[in-house]
């Protein structure tokens, strides 16, 4: 299943008894960029990341993938879009009493996206292009946070998803894993993988190292920005 384009259409979602995240909100997301997520602390950053993913159903409105609306589907109808999504929201969603490596080849086993031999060796080549050899017989809880967040990051790309929503991403990483992160990132869009990427971050030396474009969350509307690949760029 191709993702091929997203939209808002009227779409709202709030949680109880707060300001509305999104509100009556008509947006066509950019396809086939990198878009930085941008918005004041605790405007709904990760809960737009949820909604594109699925993770949270608007309260009003449409959300469309591929023309098709998201929330008049059942979870099978949706599932083919879902296995075409990888995401990463700050520590959470690893099986505690599962190792690493099992974390990492969950998705893949479970899913049968893959056959077993080529999952474990794709999941083999991550633990080693991250040199996490020595933790990945552990379990999440008995690993540094810089472990288990670089787990979490890996097992939203172990997929090779169409679609990446990463939150916050670089949070509690040392500069070596970002740089072999943002790497990693790279090649896996000039495979043709990872098409359409959407970060969340306040962290402007990660994202000065991926060309990208801007999508401003404010007071519940969206806004596009485009960004001069030419003034961006930097190093860390």
């Amino acid at each position: 299943m191709k993702i091929e384009s997203l939209k808002f259409e009227g779409v709202s979602f709030s949680h109880d008894a707060q300001d509305p995240v999104v509100q009556n909100v008509d947006f066509d997301f950019p396809m086939n960029e990198i878009l930085w997520v941008k918005a004041e602390e605790g405007a709904g950053k990760s809960t737009l990341l949820q909604i594109l993913g699925g993770l949270q159903i608007p309260q009003s409105g449409k959300f469309l993938i591929n023309g098709e609306n998201v929330v008049d589907m059942s979870f099978e109808e949706f599932l083919p879009y879902r296995l075409q999504i990888g995401y990463s929201f700050d520590y959470g969603g690893l099986i505690n009493n599962r190792t690493l490596r099992d974390n990492l080849m969950l998705p893949l086993l479970y899913h049968k996206t893959v056959p077993a031999k080529e999952a474990k060796a794709r999941v083999e080549e991550l633990i080693n292009l991250f040199d996490l050899s020595k933790f990945a017989e552990e379990r999440p809880a008995h690993v540094p946070g810089r472990v288990r967040k670089l787990a979490c990051l890996m097992r939203s790309v172990v997929m090779r998803p169409q679609m990446l929503l990463l939150d916050d991403p670089s949070v509690g990483l040392g500069q070596d894993s970002v740089y072999t992160f943002v790497d990693h990132l790279h090649q896996l869009r000039k495979d043709g993988f990872l098409n359409h990427v959407f970060i969340s971050s306040y962290d402007e030396k990660f994202m000065s190292l991926m060309s990208y474009q801007i999508i401003h969350l404010d007071e519940g509307q969206l806004y596009f920005q485009a960004v001069d690949p030419e003034k961006r760029v930097v190093h860390l």
